[in-house]
């Protein structure tokens, strides 16, 4: 009864939107028309500033499915995998620069390389997703099929689709998918794709909604509008409109995440700590070295103590991840080895 009522009250406040939606593009007045009043009778404004409002206005409007790409932003092309290493000794991290022809190969690579220097002792995998874009759906549909191992469709783009294909050597670990906000295009594809084959867990912010097969046109200034002329589909035509929804959110502050990918252990905010800690009486005595232990102990002030572990025998504290994606990734990874054997292909 309650679940009926809840529905029916989302549908009329749908059907409300819809009707708000409706009124709004009715009560949208003609850009000729605002233009003409703007250009003609406001003041301190030219003809080129009015144009160039206008234009990034309208692409911002239009955005993802329109983008404006500056001259030589495309030179310098990230590499498919930016990075790789292994955490608490059993678990791999590969983050994705790039989703490029030369991706899936890059990535094999770096798989391999850790499994035979690790002994074969990887219990999970961390797909960092978090800033990799690139528009080649047929690498990211390769790369999905590194984890699948049975025939049946990943992708359909304009101009091709993929299938996964029968294997015996597809990876089968857990699988912690990470993403943001700019993760886009190929990127959001390959987390979309891999999460609807129930290879991993999605972790991160929203996507920006750039899975789409895109066309670009040159302009007279050297820059070049980049717009969406198809959908990708993955699954049974699904698409992605509104980029890929994290199944468990965490948002982070893209400054500090790019941080944390040069150094997933580096506390980022120490003075927040430092704060909490002075703001609270000091509960334990300072640790004493060597000597002054030696010198309570002839003292006779530690008569009545448990004796004080030797301080050399003390080993060095674990480095924590900083990195709260990444951690929340680890911590996953780790309940899973325990709980969950590996998928069946």
């Amino acid at each position: 009864m309650l679940f009926s009522a809840l529905v029916g009250a989302l549908g009329s406040l749908a059907a409300m939107a819809q009707t708000d939606m409706r009124n709004t593009v009715l009560l949208t007045p003609n850009f000729q028309e605002v233009y003409q009043v703007l250009s003609t009778n406001m003041e301190g404004i030219k003809a080129d500033e009015l144009d160039r409002d206008a234009v990034l206005g309208l692409i911002h409007q239009l955005a993802p499915r329109v983008s404006l790409v500056t001259a030589g932003e495309d030179s310098k092309p990230a590499a498919p995998v930016a990075d790789a290493r292994i955490f608490d000794k059993s678990f791999a991290w590969i983050r994705v620069g790039a989703v490029s022809s030369n991706l899936p190969e890059a990535f094999r690579a770096a798989y391999q390389q850790m499994t035979d220097t690790n002994h074969g002792k990887i219990k999970g995998l961390v797909l960092d997703l978090r800033f990799a874009g690139g528009f080649d759906y047929a690498a990211a549909a390769k790369l999905a099929d590194s984890f699948l191992s049975s025939d049946h469709p990943l992708l359909d783009w304009q101009s091709g689709s993929a299938h996964a294909t029968l294997k015996a050597d597809a990876i089968t670990i857990p699988v912690a998918i990470l993403v943001n906000s700019q993760t886009a295009g190929a990127a959001e594809a390959l987390a979309a794709v891999l999460r609807d084959n129930d290879v991993g867990l999605i972790l991160g912010s929203q996507t920006p909604g750039q899975a789409s097969v895109f066309k670009e046109f040159p302009l007279s200034n050297g820059s070049k509008l980049r717009v969406a002329a198809a959908p990708v589909t993955f699954g049974a035509g699904k698409t992605l409109p509104y980029g890929v929804t994290p199944d468990i959110a965490i948002n982070t502050n893209p400054e500090d995440e790019r941080a944390y990918l040069n150094d997933p252990f580096k506390d980022l905010h120490p003075e927040v700590v430092k704060a909490d800690s002075a703001a609270k009486p000091a509960l334990e005595e300072p640790r004493l070295n060597e000597v002054g232990l030696i010198r309570r102990h002839n003292n006779g002030e530690d008569a009545d103590q448990t004796p004080v572990r030797n301080l050399r025998d003390t080993p060095e504290p674990t480095p924590t991840v900083a990195d709260p994606t990444m951690a929340r990734a680890l911590d996953l990874l780790k309940g899973l080895a325990v709980v969950q054997p590996n998928r069946p292909g």
